[in-house]
């Protein structure tokens, strides 16, 4: 980062790790008025991430599990069972939308975080603006739909040479259709034909049961001291 950005780094202890038993969640955090999305892009490859207007990376103790992970869009070919997912899902239709707060967006927000991650939080319209409306970079909030129903929403970041993804939300009773995975094949569709030349996920996390989807989307490149590595398999 340049001198002009803030500089103070902020620890924050979470609290139990959501991904691996035994351990404990720590993260450094920036807050920002303003990034640039190239230098933001260079930084994801070292593990920061944004939240509305902080950027954060897991620095939890005795621990780096926490791998950067990005998909290559000219090379990515879909499998057999995610071809299944895109058939299945031919009713769904993305409509691209700035983000904003709206009933039907922090409905399903709020829908997702209680059945999937048992949380039983209610959100006001204040928190949810201040992580999924309020970006330091160009931002945009693509909605799922079913005729005029909302099943899913996905929030991304538009950076220089690639699309972030930065949280997905989906109706819990439409967990049959695998929206989770479709969200990804369409967003790696949707990153190729804006021109970019890859698709950022988070993190993975080897050994974490809710992590493994995300290495199934082959290739993929995982950052390690911010230089890249590609897997095929």
């Amino acid at each position: 980062m340049s001198s002009d950005y803030p500089v103070t780094i902020y620890r924050i202890d979470h609290g139990r790790c959501p991904y691996l038993p035994g351990r404990r969640w720590q993260t450094d955090a920036i807050a920002l008025g303003a990034v640039d999305p190239a230098i933001y892009e260079k930084l994801i490859g070292h593990g920061w991430r944004r939240s509305g207007t902080y950027l954060y990376r897991n620095r939890c103790p005795g621990c780096n599990a926490c791998i950067p992970i990005r998909i290559p869009t000219g090379g990515f070919r879909p499998s057999r069972s995610q071809r299944r997912v895109l058939r299945k899902n031919r009713d769904v239709r993305i409509c691209e939308r700035m983000p904003h707060v709206s009933a039907g967006l922090l409905r399903l927000y709020e829908r997702y975080i209680r059945r999937r991650h048992d949380s039983s939080a209610i959100i006001s319209a204040e928190q949810f603006a201040s992580v999924l409306v309020e970006t330091p970079v160009p931002f945009r909030l693509w909605e799922y739909r079913v005729l005029d129903r909302l099943v899913a929403a996905s929030w991304v970041d538009i950076l220089p040479n690639g699309i972030s993804s930065v949280y997905f939300a989906f109706e819990p009773d439409e967990s049959h259709r695998s929206l989770g995975t479709l969200s990804i094949l369409r967003e790696i569709e949707q990153a190729r034909k804006l021109g970019k030349s890859w698709y950022y996920i988070g993190f993975w996390v080897q050994g974490s049961p809710s992590m493994q989807y995300k290495n199934r989307f082959r290739p993929y490149e995982l950052a390690y001291g911010g230089r890249w590595h590609r897997f095929e398999q």
